[in-house]
């Protein structure tokens, strides 16, 4: 028997095959360039991940630090106890429910009502209708008379009639649109 030879140009290893180089450019393959950034951009995020975690643990580590410190003074009586509370989310309001309820208004106080600092804004006009708790109807007059997108509609609509309402620049514009037909209509008439 013959023995097996090579193609030309084909390189041979010490195992007898031919070279696997073009391997490192299937899209499988580790050595191929984005799976290799791939890789070390996901170590990457691990790493930050753990920088955080142990942030993280160092920031409580710190926080338990100083609790147990000021619990240790508040027992030798150098600091007075604090009393830790969320009372403050049960609370009631000044205004007794049962007199908004019978319709008595509620007093607030002009400086710390947050819509008494921005009435003076533009576009404060919607806001005055929930000042004195007006119908819904009352809004909705307020909403199509300040609105500017209305006024402007308004605009063009009586821009619209003054033009429709001009019977010159309405022959103009027809003109335009319509141009004259005088050969056709000489046609016309020629055949009859």
């Amino acid at each position: 028997p013959l023995p097996i030879r090579a193609p030309v140009g084909a390189t041979r290893h010490c195992s007898g095959s031919m070279s696997l180089s073009f391997l490192s450019k299937k899209s499988w393959h580790v050595a191929n360039v984005s799976n290799v950034e791939k890789v070390w951009l996901a170590e990457q995020k691990l790493e930050q991940e753990k920088k955080k975690l142990e942030e993280y643990t160092h920031t409580l580590k710190e926080e338990r630090q100083k609790e147990e410190l000021l619990r240790l003074q508040q027992e030798q009586g150098l600091v007075a106890p604090r009393k830790e509370r969320v009372d403050f989310l049960y609370e009631q309001q000044e205004t007794a429910a049962s007199a908004y309820l019978l319709g008595k208004p509620v007093e607030l106080k002009p400086e710390d009502h947050d819509i008494k600092k921005v009435e003076h804004l533009p576009g404060s006009n919607f806001l005055n209708g929930q000042n004195n708790l007006s119908s819904s109807h009352n809004e909705e007059f307020n909403k199509m008379n300040n609105d500017p997108l209305v006024m402007m509609r308004a605009k063009e609509q009586e821009a619209l009639k003054r033009i429709l309402d001009n019977p010159l620049k309405m022959k103009q514009i027809r003109g335009t649109v319509q141009p004259p037909q005088p050969a056709a209509a000489g046609r016309a008439a020629g055949r009859g």
